[in-house]
């Protein structure tokens, strides 16, 4: 089976179409993407796709091109080059070692000319190095050996990697169905170990290596047993390159299961490994000390592992310490291991009492987990599985804290089966000498996670603070906990006018502003509609909850919809049958809501575009709505041309987000004042990026801006403002405020 794939790269050169001068860029070609399965013999499937990801780099190095989708390059949709030599790449899977992840890549250089079309081929061939296994199947073979597995290591040192085939797959393991993928290690040597034990319980263990290993190699385990069954066994290693075979390697094995003279381990007396939930308090300096015994003589004395916290401790998966070098030995001496092999080589032992003492606290429900085997000249072993976990050594240790501008979440850890007495957080001013304590029985406890909360409210803004956890057996042995620092935001800002009570008139439009000059914050579309005699968007002083209210009512203007509205920003200008509108207000605090009240009263679709003509007779919806953004400026919206604020989660300019939209006529609900309801949005974040513009918006039809909507649909909205404090929101409201960024 050949793993080559054969790209045709054809380009199509064009010079000058940009208005550029060739002194500045020189000339531009395009170039489209083609695959064709120019291919001889047998194709590997590509993770169930032909898709490849294409790269062009110029001769600077620099990507100018990155196509996830070589398919998406036509003729009509092609890419824009300068003039010059470049590097086309092509590559389709993932290209990290793992089970069952194939990866094709390939590269080629092209010349673009001006006027002149050209082509390069690129040939993408598997890129790793390929290992499977089989083992028999039959009854026989299944009863006499109930655990075996083939462990494949690719590398040294720190590159190591590390794939374990077995015939019962622990997490992060592989079935003997599962296919193996290797980056080619840069010392180009692969070591794989064969572990079998069989019916009685003695254990056997044999390990090779391979040499120049290279890309597409294929090296498929094949386990034979031999005539005199326990006794005499084989791997045939089938080697195959690019598909095509390449050589057979017999390794015959003497599975010799004598049960005299097996190899063993012990451990000293304060320290057995062989429990079950082992708990050690942060440094415990206990002595750790492994011992190890084969009469037949020690071939491998093994310190291994799959953890991924270990591997971030700086522990390399597989130790050897037969035959280790100084370099390893040093490393293993740093971080706290030490392992000692007595002249005669038939004992030996490992100390891990300095590594375990150094060991960060284990992550949040998880265990450290490593193993320790001693393999004897017989190819015999002995095992020792070592799961542990590393708490801290005080009570109640501080977590992290989550700070707002007046408000602050602090979470901490409890490592007892039961919370301890008197766990809670204290907490002051950085400045402050005294420290300030919450009352224990207010404390949230969730002992599913052996985590705590609290939420302090009524903080300083713009202030720093610390806090730290403790309990009562902790001040009583005045052990203290780590604390953290946190500064709370500076602001919590109000919009002006946001009750709607000051107006003014200029041109004959009302405005909800005091003046347009100092206080020009709101504004509508009242400026194009009033020209034409009609003012969709004016003050009420009847159906208020208190003083005026904004009436938004959407008109026919010259039979266009023109949608009563109010907006923070000011309006434009007059464009087409449409008009810009400038959007958002200088602002840099962070609210958690916006809460007022609104009257609405919808009327039936009547006038519409013709893109959304399946809206006729539907009833119309309002749309209130609120927006924190990072822009350097206001945003210029054009119903004109169709240019609106992208409101979805690709746009990274908006950092929180909430809007209400109804056809709910609110005057017919029960419990309504003056036909007003009450309203609370969340305001949605996204990030934590720093506020600069805020938007809050009114439409009595949601889709005015499409010039859509039902004519005389009247929104009111009055006594506006912006929530700060978080008890002032339900549980809902609150995790809609927080939930994507906690």
């Amino acid at each position: 089976m050949k793993y080559v794939y054969k790209l045709v790269i054809c380009l199509f050169v064009v010079a000058g179409l940009l208005s550029c001068t060739q002194s500045e860029v020189g000339e531009y070609g395009y170039l489209t993407v083609g695959v064709a399965d120019e291919v001889s013999g047998d194709v590997q499937v590509k993770s169930g796709s032909d898709v490849f990801r294409v790269q062009v780099v110029d001769s600077d190095g620099n990507i100018d091109a990155d196509i996830a989708d070589h398919t998406t390059i036509t003729q009509e949709k092609p890419i824009a080059l300068l003039m010059g030599r470049y590097t086309v790449t092509a590559s389709n899977g993932d290209p990290t070692t793992g089970f069952n992840l194939p990866y094709w890549s390939g590269e080629n250089s092209v010349r673009i000319w001006a006027e002149r079309d050209a082509s390069v081929d690129i040939v993408t061939k598997m890129s790793k190095v390929i290992f499977s296994v089989s083992f028999p199947t039959d009854e026989k073979f299944q009863e006499s050996f109930p655990e075996y597995s083939l462990t494949v290591t690719s590398g040294e040192g720190e590159a190591k990697e590390t794939l374990v085939f077995s015939n019962s797959p622990k997490e992060g393991e592989g079935s003997f169905s599962d296919v193996a993928y290797f980056v080619v290690p840069q010392n180009k040597t692969i070591a794989y170990t064969l572990k079998m034990k069989n019916k009685d319980g003695a254990q056997y263990s044999s390990t090779n290596k391979i040499e120049n290993v290279a890309a597409a190699e294929h090296y498929h385990f094949e386990f034979k047993l031999g005539d005199r069954e326990e006794i005499d066994g084989a791997l045939v290693l089938n080697i195959s390159l690019d598909g095509e075979y390449k050589e057979t390697i017999v390794h015959n094995l003497n599975l010799n299961f004598d049960k005299t003279y097996m190899p063993s381990y012990g451990h000293n007396e304060a320290f057995n490994p062989d429990e079950k939930g082992i708990v050690y308090p942060l440094g415990n300096d206990i002595t750790k000390m492994l011992t190890f015994s084969a009469p037949r003589g020690i071939k491998s004395l093994i310190v291994s592992h799959m953890d991924y916290n270990l591997m971030l401790e700086g522990l390399p998966q597989v130790t050897d310490f037969v035959g280790i070098s100084d370099e390893e030995s040093n490393k293993m001496v740093e971080l706290g291991i030490i392992g000692t092999i007595a002249e005669g080589g038939l004992s030996a032992e490992i100390d891990i009492t300095e590594f375990v003492k150094n060991l960060s606290i284990s992550p949040e429900n998880t265990s450290y987990k490593m193993a320790f085997t001693v393999i004897d000249t017989y190819d015999r072993y002995a095992r020792c599985d070592f799961e542990f976990t590393i708490v801290s050594d005080i009570q109640a240790e501080t977590g992290s804290v989550f700070y707002w501008s007046s408000f602050a979440i602090f979470k901490g850890k409890y490592f007892s089966k039961t919370p301890p007495a008197g766990m809670t957080f204290q907490y002051k001013k950085l400045s402050d000498e005294n420290w300030l304590e919450i009352d224990p029985s207010l404390i949230n406890i969730d002992e599913k996670t052996m985590s705590y909360s609290y939420l302090l409210n009524g903080l300083d803004m713009g202030t720093r603070y610390t806090f730290r956890s403790t309990s009562d057996k902790d001040k009583a042995e005045q052990k203290v906990a780590d604390t953290l620092i946190f500064t709370t935001y500076a602001s919590e800002s109000q919009v002006y006018n946001t009750s709607f009570d000051e107006w003014c008139t200029s041109d004959g439009a009302p405005y909800p502003n005091k003046d347009l000059s100092v206080q020009y914050v709101w504004d509508s579309a009242n400026k194009a509609a009033s020209g034409m005699g009609t003012t969709p968007t004016t003050q009420e002083t009847s159906k208020v909850i208190k003083g005026s209210a904004v009436r938004m009512e959407s008109c026919s203007v010259m039979g266009v919809l023109a949608a009563g509205n109010v907006y923070t920003g000011q309006f434009g200008s007059i464009n087409g049958i449409g008009a810009t509108l400038n959007w958002g207000l200088p602002f840099t605090s962070r609210p958690l809501a916006l809460r007022g009240w609104y009257r609405y009263e919808p009327k039936p679709i009547d006038i519409f575009a013709d893109t959304h003509k399946n809206l006729e007779g539907k009833t119309d919806f309002c749309q209130i709505q609120i927006f924190l953004t990072n822009w350097t400026k206001q945003f210029e919206i054009n119903t004109t041309t169709g240019k609106f604020v992208d409101m979805s989660d690709d746009n990274e300019e908006i950092i929180a987000y909430g809007a209400i939209m109804s056809d709910i006529n609110t005057t017919q609900l029960e419990g309504n004042t003056n036909g007003y309801i009450k309203f609370t949005i969340p305001l949605e974040y996204r990030n934590l990026n720093q506020p600069t513009y805020i938007v809050i918006s009114g439409a009595a039809s949601r889709y005015g801006d499409y010039f859509t909507g039902g004519l005389g649909s009247t929104l009111y909205l009055d006594e506006l403002e912006l929530v700060y404090d978080p008890t002032e929101l339900t549980d809902e409201e609150f995790e809609a405020v927080f939930g994507r960024i906690r």
